[in-house]
């Protein structure tokens, strides 16, 4: 019994460490998504970097360039993705409109080696234009202030976008990450994959499925 108990409990630790990409089903309120799994990505330096591009560049008097370093930067951290996929019926979409899986970046900690400027890594849904390619969905309008707090919105004239494919053990992502709301931003190019759990893991599992086989083995017995 005590073992049976052991081998029930490695087996629940296991799985929790294999829960990359597991479905769950979690209903998005007040829409037709559900998120069916989360995956989490762990970017790869080598790969991945950043260049900026300033608004303005200001010539000294004797003809120099600024000091500013504007990369190209190396990209590192790590990020997960949500999949959210459409229960809506294609009855109930609009004619202009079109029923596409979604995902969205959570639990961002990236960073860009080097840089002075924050860089904001996408935090808005994604469209799925085919089983493995995203891009943006949405463009937030820009708010000007007014007095008394209100606003008037306009279209942003410097956007963030963002594109890339992704599979369910790595995802490739390209993009401008602006600034302000002139010119200013960074222009990147991100590669990251899951980390494959270790061998140990997987010697622990396999030391589970055979004491559970001895296990049944003894009781057939």
């Amino acid at each position: 019994m005590y073992r049976f108990l052991a081998i029930s409990r490695g087996i629940a630790l296991l799985g929790g460490m294999m829960a990359n990409g597991s479905a769950q089903a979690t209903v998005v309120a007040g829409s037709d998504f559900i998120k069916t799994a989360t995956t989490h990505y762990v970017i790869n330096s080598a790969g991945s970097s950043a260049t900026y591009t300033p608004s303005f560049i200001v010539i000294g008097a004797d003809g120099s360039e600024p000091s500013e370093n504007f990369g190209p930067f190396s990209i590192s951290g790590s990020f997960d993705v949500e999949r959210y996929q459409s229960t809506a019926s294609s009855s109930a979409t609009p004619a202009s409109g079109e029923i596409t899986d979604k995902i969205l970046f959570t639990n961002a900690n990236v960073t860009l080696n080097g840089a002075t400027h924050s860089f904001d890594f996408p935090n808005l849904f994604s469209a799925m234009t085919s089983d493995t390619a995203f891009q943006t969905l949405i463009v937030p309008d820009v708010c000007s202030s007014l007095p008394g707090g209100s606003c008037v919105t306009m279209p942003n004239p410097n956007p963030s976008s963002w594109s890339g494919t992704l599979s369910n053990q790595s995802i490739s992502l390209d993009g401008f990450a602006a600034v302000d709301n002139i010119r200013a931003g960074y222009t990147y190019h991100i590669q990251a994959a899951v980390v494959p759990l270790p061998g140990a893991v997987w010697l622990f599992a396999s030391v589970l499925g055979l004491a559970g086989i001895g296990q049944r083995k003894r009781r057939s017995h």
